[in-house]
């Protein structure tokens, strides 16, 4: 059997050379490899194997001799099935390795936000009059959200089974911890080895529209999400990866229809403004998501409803449910430029929009109070050439007086640092350039302004620059 199907692919190789020869002549001016070039290189190579056999078992049959290209060639590494990728030498899985590493170097001009996060956070960014709003000029330069993935495809008696994992460095130490050394671990780590820790970003299992594992959450339209150098983003969209479990029924005119449950997250503050350790969920997050393609670009809808709760055991005892949607969408405006948009919002929508409280939980009546709000999101990418591309983004989170607002005025926790906001406005604009293939090169300048409840204001300046170096 091996014979025959080695003979059968030698023959079709010298019928294929035989019928293609006016396309040779093409090929001959044409810089780029042919599928003749490579049949005839195949046959060469397939000829001299056999030739090295014959010459090392003479005693050999020509069936056994051909067994054993066979074999040989069951045992190389050659392409798979997935883009990029490889086939693991003795089966049938498709492999592929990818990430790449990435340097930021920001500089902020106006308001020293470092102790939160080095990317842009507007939400808490310092307040006018504080000492930290004060602090001008500060300059960060980190590596850590290099990043590296793997993603292998695997077939089965039912279809094939796609699986990822992937991880980046985003985990360096903050500020608090002084245990060891007497100072905080992310000024130590810095003045040593600048070491990051590793972290989980994407693991699941995909069969058909079956997603198992954890992933970008389903009410995230990551398809249609604007480009920053930043590694946050802007406000006023969803930015969570969680673990969940989700099928997508594709229909060829209607579009697709996904259903999700996901990890939950009882994010309940109490009178003090601290995130209460009595919260606790007793069921998933439930999402539903429809997304259509267009001639012109896309649409996608999406809802979630989440249960937000309380218990301690004792007196502590209360449960809310939460709620939110979201549209978004892309554009294609003229050559490669594209606009795309997002409005989220709803009732308890919590850390579905960036970045949002949610729910305060008021002692006295035992009850969860639900925080309304609403946010926008605009980007616009404007691509002249394939080595450059310019975006333009906004994003803005706005919140409305409601019994949430009142009780958060009632108990001081409307303004101050961590204070909840009325609203928080944020733009990212720049260029990425990419001087050759897996390089790129960006350079972005981000404006911050937020208000609190009690309309204090904070506001933010920044240049970020990057270098990426793709490894895929």
């Amino acid at each position: 059997m091996r014979m025959r199907r080695t003979f059968g692919g030698l023959s079709t190789a010298v019928l294929l050379l035989g019928s293609a020869a006016p396309a040779a002549e093409q090929a001959q001016q044409d810089p780029r490899p042919s599928d003749v070039e490579e049949l005839r290189a195949e046959l060469k190579r397939l000829r001299e194997e056999l030739d090295a056999l014959k010459a090392a078992r003479p005693e050999a049959t020509t069936e056994e001799r051909l067994d054993a290209v066979e074999v040989k060639q069951e045992d190389a590494v050659v392409s798979g099935d997935i883009p990029g990728s490889f086939r693991v030498p003795g089966t049938d899985i498709s492999m592929r390795f990818y990430g790449w590493a990435e340097l930021n170097w920001i500089h902020d001009f106006q308001g020293d936000n470092s102790d939160i996060d080095y990317a842009t956070f507007s939400p808490y960014v310092p307040l006018e009059g504080t000492p930290e709003g004060k602090r001008k000029n500060r300059d960060f330069v980190h590596a850590r959200t290099s990043r590296v993935g793997l993603e292998a495809g695997m077939p089965t008696r039912f279809g094939v089974l796609g699986v990822k994992i992937e991880g980046d460095f985003n985990n360096e130490p903050r500020t608090g911890d002084t245990a060891q050394y007497g100072s905080p671990r992310n000024v130590i780590t810095q003045q040593l080895t600048s070491s990051y820790g590793f972290r989980l970003r994407h693991a699941y299992g995909q069969f058909g529209g079956l997603l198992i594992g954890q992933t970008w959450s389903t009410f995230m339209d990551i398809d249609n999400y604007p480009e920053t150098v930043d590694f946050n983003g802007p406000v006023g969209a969803t930015i969570i990866r969680q673990p969940q479990i989700r099928y997508a029924y594709v229909t060829q005119s209607l579009g697709t229809f996904t259903a999700a449950i996901e990890n939950s997250s009882s994010y309940v503050l109490d009178e003090e403004g601290a995130v209460m350790a009595s919260s606790l969920s007793r069921m998933p997050d439930f999402i539903v998501r429809w997304d259509k393609g267009f001639q012109w670009g896309a649409l996608s809808a999406r809802a979630v409803t989440q249960e937000l709760r309380v218990k301690d055991g004792e007196e502590v005892d209360a449960t809310r449910r939460g709620w939110g949607a979201a549209v978004s969408g892309l554009v294609k405006v003229r050559g490669s430029d594209i606009f795309t948009f997002g409005v989220t919002g709803g009732k308890g929508v919590g850390r579905y929009l960036n970045y949002s409280e949610g729910a305060l939980y008021e002692t006295e009546a035992n009850r969860i109070r639900l925080e309304k709000a609403i946010g926008f999101l605009v980007g616009y990418q404007f691509k002249p050439t394939d080595w450059l591309r310019f975006n333009v983004v906004y994003g803005m989170a706005r919140h409305f007086d409601d019994d949430f607002t009142e009780l958060a005025v009632s108990t001081g926790i409307d303004s101050g640092r961590f204070g909840i906001n009325r609203f928080v406005h944020q733009a990212n604009f720049g260029p990425i350039f990419t001087p050759m293939k897996n390089v790129d090169l960006g350079l972005e300048a981000s404006l911050a302004e937020r208000q609190t409840l009690a309309g204090e204001k904070g506001y933010m300046t920044r240049l970020n620059f990057m270098a990426r170096y793709y490894i895929n």
